[in-house]
């Protein structure tokens, strides 16, 4: 078991859920074969463990070949990135055959308990083309505001900080995609589609058209809506920015409040599923830390290697008497 040390922390983690969402994305694609409902989410799933295996085998390669050389280094630093978002792709198709028990309904009345309304069907009376564009605009900045702070920082070569960006960027993930299997949930615009009688339209071939399309690949049951990782990774970047680049904060504080706007206004998220994200966006960022902590302590007790800007965990503290 010790053997496990090898690896770092978020490594590791990744291994845990990759492997069993790897493998439910196969029995999803036969699954959906053996039915005649193989549409393009399927093998876009393989097509992307597929891209994944070769990334994985040619930094093996790097890593041994040219282990001195920078880029092989950076390789190894952005690479659990990538892989937390195949797993967060991968998990739309597979939360459905690990846990049956939808709460969208549940949650659809926390809404309106808490409103009077749900919001995301009283956004529609804002509707206009103009509006859904910029909202598909901000909604895709995601894929950027998520690893920025962190990339900004590996690129400066601050690399305690990188460190712990990054571990509070995956924590906050991995803990979210615990949650959705825990709390299966579907958006608002699959399960409250005869409350909804303004259609989403843009203009054609801009953003509104390609967030469809990128939209198309999930699959109808999706069930990766409670809590809102769109909203606590976004804060998670946000408050490291504000702790770390100070300029920069201010360049995604807009973007992320649009972000966290558009959630509703597409009908991706009720309300509560943001502030469920919120929520878990401070847990991430204290547990991160120490987890990463006890790992590289018990990396260092091995005399294994330990990751770039890795701090060890500060010795607990004795009471004698």
């Amino acid at each position: 078991m010790n053997r496990l040390f090898l690896l770092r922390v978020e490594e590791f983690i990744a291994l845990v859920f990759l492997v069993p969402t790897t493998y439910l994305t196969v029995v999803a694609n036969v699954y959906a074969h053996r039915v005649g409902d193989l549409g393009d989410r399927h093998p876009g799933g393989l097509l992307r463990l597929g891209v994944a295996l070769l990334f994985l085998a040619a930094l093996a390669v790097a890593r041994r070949r040219w282990p001195d050389a920078r880029w092989s280094k950076g390789l190894r630093e952005v690479l659990p990135l990538v892989t937390c978002l195949l797993i967060y792709t991968n998990l739309h198709d597979t939360i459905g055959f690990v846990n049956p028990h939808d709460v969208h309904a549940v949650l659809a009345e926390m809404d309106r308990d808490l409103f009077g309304v749900i919001p995301c069907v009283w956004a529609q009376q804002f509707i206009t083309p103009g509006r859904t564009e910029l909202m598909n605009f901000l909604y895709l900045n995601f894929f950027w505001i998520a690893p920025s702070t962190s990339l900004i920082l590996l690129v400066r070569r601050r690399l305690p900080e990188f460190r712990t960006v990054t571990m509070g960027v995956l924590a906050c993930f991995y803990l979210g995609y615990f949650l959705y299997v825990l709390f299966p949930a579907a958006p608002p615009r699959l399960v409250l589609t005869y409350e909804f009688t303004r259609n989403l339209q843009g203009y054609p071939s801009l953003m509104s058209n390609l967030s469809a399309r990128a939209f198309s690949l999930l699959p109808v049951d999706s069930r990766a809506a409670f809590p809102s990782l769109h909203g606590a990774v976004s804060l998670v970047a946000l408050v490291y920015a504000w702790r770390f680049l100070r300029p920069w904060f201010w360049v995604l504080l807009p973007f992320s409040v649009g972000l966290w706007a558009s959630t509703i206004y597409l009908r991706h998220h009720f309300a509560v599923d943001l502030f469920a994200g919120w929520a878990l966006a401070p847990i991430a960022i204290w547990v991160a830390p120490r987890l990463d902590g006890w790992w590289t302590a018990r990396q260092a007790s091995l005399g294994y290697a330990t990751a770039r800007g890795a701090v060890l965990s500060p010795p607990p503290v004795r009471l004698t008497a």
